[in-house]
């Protein structure tokens, strides 16, 4: 343990996980403090430059309102993620008793932290200090939002890691070979010179193709947005670039509505009933 001055600890890291501190709170420890009570230190994480804080919130607000200087700190070596996959532990046993909103908002973090991507729902649990279903429900709800960190490997209660990759998935049935050509077909299959063949079968293959690329393009979308929805969040939530993170985020927004725009004036200029059928809005200028 060691007393660190209170203005060289980071409070910024994203490692509080309380969604507000107690005002009530804050001010009892001010009188306790007052009155000689010892606190237990809070807890840093040094990373070679900074001190970032993990578990103490109320204890820093309320020491630097009594215009103390400095605090006693239990300080552990590792870096800012380390500090808040720490803090989604804190208070789980102590301190002041944590509310939904405060158990939803680390339970939230703690899918979204790296440290949470290999873990169970059980062991994210024991370590948010909630139920497995908690987790569970949660998990469900994020996974189809894009910013959850998922990987393929989990370790089991045995601590066996286990490839959870192929799970759920269900084998594909073998692809039929393409079908012969007119030269590898035998001379009674062959197309007679009376039997013209169908002009349109050539064109609904083209069209079906066509439509399959569209869909793959389409899905690639989704999943690009997903990744840059990611990526947005850890440089603003993480990273603490909010401006720069709001700024790439408006322009890839302001990108996406022009092309919005264009497609919307296209679908009502080749039919007016689009505008019903597309939830097109008009436009008044």
């Amino acid at each position: 343990m060691m007393r660190l001055p209170i203005s060289s600890i980071r409070l910024d890291g994203g490692t509080q996980p309380r969604a507000a501190i107690h005002l009530q709170t804050v001010s009892d420890y001010m009188k306790d403090m007052a009155s000689g009570a010892d606190f237990p230190p809070v807890d840093v994480f040094y990373d070679g430059s900074n001190y970032w804080l993990a578990d103490g919130f109320h204890r820093i607000k309320a020491a630097e309102e009594s215009g103390r200087d400095e605090i006693a700190c239990e300080v552990h070596q590792g870096t800012q993620q380390d500090a808040r996959w720490y803090s989604f532990g804190a208070n789980k046993g102590n301190g002041l008793r944590r509310t939904n909103q405060d158990k939803q908002r680390a339970v939230k973090a703690a899918l979204l932290h790296p440290g949470g991507a290999g873990l169970s729902d059980g062991q994210i649990a024991a370590h948010v200090g909630v139920s497995d279903q908690t987790v569970r429900n949660y998990r469900r709800q994020a996974e189809a939002t894009p910013k959850v960190l998922k990987s393929t490997k989990r370790r089991g209660r045995d601590g066996r890691t286990i490839n959870v990759a192929n799970i759920g998935r269900t084998v594909g049935a073998p692809q039929s070979p393409p079908p012969p050509s007119s030269a590898e077909l035998p001379v009674s299959s062959a197309v007679s010179d009376t039997e013209a063949p169908d002009p349109r079968a050539p064109g609904r293959t083209k069209r079906s193709q066509k439509v399959d690329r569209l869909a793959r393009l389409t899905l690639s979308f989704i999943e690009a947005t997903k990744h840059l929805a990611l990526l947005v969040g850890w440089l603003g939530e993480t990273a603490g670039k909010f401006d720069e993170a709001e700024t790439l985020l408006a322009d890839a927004s302001s990108a996406i509505a022009t092309v919005i725009v264009q497609i919307e004036r296209k679908a009502v200029a080749a039919d007016p009933l689009n505008a019903f059928r597309l939830g097109i809005q008009e436009t008044k200028s």
